[in-house]
């Protein structure tokens, strides 16, 4: 109930590419993105709350369906979830924030309003958001460029803000506080767990 993503993750994994969108779109999507929205009305960390909380019992529970899974096995079932999931609905609500509430989110990161790069930002976030839901068919090597790519801009964006913070001043909460956090657990997770992966089983 809590993560409607991860069910249809665990019980669709054999079907043929593209089948059974709109379950994804009509289902997954909006009960998994209210489950978000709730979590995100815990102050400041409602994220990392669904990120490190709920993702990790979704995975657990697809290991348990699954049984007796080698340890790859279950490192890929990792993967799956968190990049469909975290980087699939989280972007998804990156784009509506730089998107329909882009002042709001502009000032809590310590921005200017009215910025057109923070456009450009919102249609990464809704690209990749895309792949991201695209991995749910096309998997590993998709997943594989979606960690490697995310990796790369996560801890670009952990540099700018510790820059902003340190020649700019910049001490708002979206700049320093969970975000600054998020942009450094997710990639070292993933990238781990990627390279597990990897040395044991090339996809």
């Amino acid at each position: 109930m809590l993560v409607p993503f991860g069910r249809f993750l665990r019980n669709n994994e054999d079907i043929k590419p593209f089948l059974r969108w709109e379950q994804v779109v009509f289902q997954c999507i909006p009960h998994t993105f209210f489950v978000y929205w709730l979590c995100s009305l815990i102050p400041y960390a409602g994220t990392l709350v669904y990120a490190l909380f709920l993702i990790p019992l979704s995975i657990w529970i697809h290991i348990e369906f699954k049984k007796n899974i080698s340890k790859v096995e279950q490192a890929k079932v990792v993967l799956l979830h968190f990049v469909v999931i975290l980087i699939g609905l989280g972007w998804l609500w990156a784009f509506i924030g730089h998107t329909f509430l882009a002042d709001t989110v502009a000032s809590s990161i310590g921005w200017a309003t009215w910025s057109s790069f923070q456009t450009e930002l919102a249609f990464y976030t809704l690209w990749s958001a895309i792949a991201a839901f695209l991995a749910i068919r096309l998997r590993w090597h998709m997943i594989t460029a979606l960690v490697v790519s995310k990796s790369i801009f996560w801890y670009g964006a952990a540099f700018v803000h510790i820059k902003d913070m340190v020649i700019a001043e910049n001490y708002a909460l979206s700049n320093i506080g969970i975000p600054l956090i998020g942009d450094i657990i997710f990639p070292t997770i993933l990238l781990w767990v990627l390279y597990l992966v990897l040395k044991n089983d090339l996809f």
